[in-house]
């Protein structure tokens, strides 16, 4: 066993990359805040619109090329070079793609304002091509201390870039830079980072060997981002820029668990259940630790969000955002199974099985796009419902599939859930209860259930055996 895949290196490399990811999530967050208060629902429903197109564009973009260096056993010189020219060709074909689809993008969305946004948002596609490569070799390192400097370093640039020109008067450029500059200054760290660099060499030959994989996987997250986003587009072309600027605030919110947690685990579990996937017992007690460990930490915060909306939006955006309020109450139904759902497809790509995936992706979809369809004729509350209502029936049905690959009983994986998933609904209801009960600003309650909430989830995880104490550091029980 490689060093990187012993248990205690691969705790602390998830350690690393939710460290990492938490710190972006939170400047994000604090930058969305401050956003909100200098800009209008109008301001990032119109970037919402654009980055359904640029979001699809970004992962073709990387034609399969993260998974594919990351998965394959060995690589050489040629796999490299040859995967770096090929993004940098696909890089300005998006890139001038964009310019030329902005204008009946723009007509589609019936906002003439976005052939100027989507012009300069081409730009995203060259600079983050250029660092595909880079990151992907960090992570088949599983270097993910010196990738997550890098990144969070990346978003908090352009986060300060994006506040200034906010306050500068600038309006929606604020958040058109901020995601220009972000890929800009990743890729930036990259190079500064990373000894590598590409040769002139093109092999086709070394393409081949990489292209099964890569395009499976590049087919999967294109399919799999069409079906997260079809929301956008749906809300977008009949509901609006504002419409689509309180759902994207709304959205925003519920995901942070995901992005936070469980991108930063399947990140670390992806190179590490691949070197398990000939022991099928470790790839097995693998999975379900990362399902366990995921569970553990965003039931909480996924239920606490949903207890608590009305009054967070209220105080931390402003009256003005309440109507996101309850549109992000729907959506926590759907963030509770995506946020354990999203470790699925780490093992279709450990044990080199990514056409499963794409196939499970391109029927979700379809049942996507007609749940949406059902949904419109309530407007913004209907739109949401039937997105989360299909993401709970839908992460169930995912899960039961890939237990049956990987030979797992599906009672043994839903056991691993039952603890944080009771901690978290008793804590739920307790938080309610103060909610109602507490006297004095609004601010000060909202403070009070944060705080109780979190104090009794982790009581109640300690009392039901979850947690132990070795020495005087606890250890969770996975």
């Amino acid at each position: 066993m490689r060093a990187a895949d012993r248990p205690a290196s691969v705790a602390r490399n998830i350690a690393w990359a939710m460290a990492s990811q938490l710190g972006r999530q939170l400047i994000v967050f604090v930058t969305t805040i401050i956003l909100a208060r200098l800009l209008t629902p109008a301001d990032f429903g119109l970037v919402g619109m654009a980055t359904v197109f640029t979001g699809f564009a970004m992962i073709i973009n990387d034609v399969g090329v993260s998974g594919a260096l990351v998965q394959r056993a060995e690589i050489d010189e040629r796999h490299r070079s040859s995967l770096f020219w090929l993004n940098q060709i696909v890089g300005l074909v998006l890139c001038g793609l964009t310019l030329a689809l902005a204008p009946p993008i723009a007509a589609f969305f019936d906002a003439p304002q976005l052939v100027d946004i989507l012009r300069v948002l081409s730009l995203i596609f060259v600079a983050g091509a250029l660092g595909v490569v880079q990151q992907s070799l960090l992570i088949r390192a599983m270097d993910f201390r010196r990738l997550g400097a890098v990144e969070t370093v990346a978003v908090l640039l352009a986060a300060l870039v994006a506040v200034a020109l906010a306050l500068a008067g600038m309006g929606v450029w604020s958040l058109v830079w901020q995601l220009v500059l972000m890929p800009a200054f990743t890729t930036a760290g990259l190079w500064w980072l990373s000894d590598w660099r590409p040769s002139w060499r093109f092999d086709r030959p070394a393409l081949a060997e990489l292209v099964p994989f890569g395009l499976s996987m590049a087919g999967f997250n294109s399919v799999n981002y069409l079906a997260r986003n079809l929301d956008y587009l749906v809300v977008g072309k009949f509901l609006g820029a504002t419409a689509l600027g309180f759902y994207t605030l709304a959205y925003r919110l519920m995901v942070y668990p995901l992005q936070s947690v469980s991108t930063a685990v399947s990140r670390v579990s992806f190179p590490a259940l691949s070197r398990s996937a000939a022991e099928p017992e470790r790839l097995v007690e693998g999975f379900l630790k990362m399902t366990k460990g995921v569970s553990v930490v965003t039931f909480p915060m996924v239920m606490g969000i949903f207890v608590v909306a009305p009054s967070f939006v209220e105080v931390v955006y402003g009256p003005d955002w309440l109507p996101a309020a309850q549109v992000l109450r729907i959506l926590c139904f759907a963030g509770l199974v995506q946020s354990v759902g999203s470790t699925v497809g780490a093992v279709y790509q450990a044990i080199g099985r990514p056409h499963i995936q794409l196939r499970m992706a391109l029927l979700n979809t379809s049942l996507t796009a007609l749940a949406l369809w059902l949904g419109l004729r309530w407007g913004l509350t209907g739109v949401a419902t039937a997105y989360a209502g299909l993401a709970v029936v839908w992460v169930h049905f995912s899960l039961f599939v890939v237990t049956r690959i990987i030979g797992v009983p599906y009672g043994r994986m839903y056991a691993r859930f039952l603890p944080p998933f009771a901690a978290s609904l008793a804590m739920a209801g307790a938080v309610y209860a103060i909610g109602q009960v507490l006297p004095g600003p609004r601010a000060w309650v909202l403070l009070a259930e944060i705080a109780s909430g979190a104090g009794l989830y982790a009581l109640l995880m300690g009392l039901s055996g979850q947690v132990r104490w070795q020495g005087r550091r606890p250890s969770l029980v996975l």
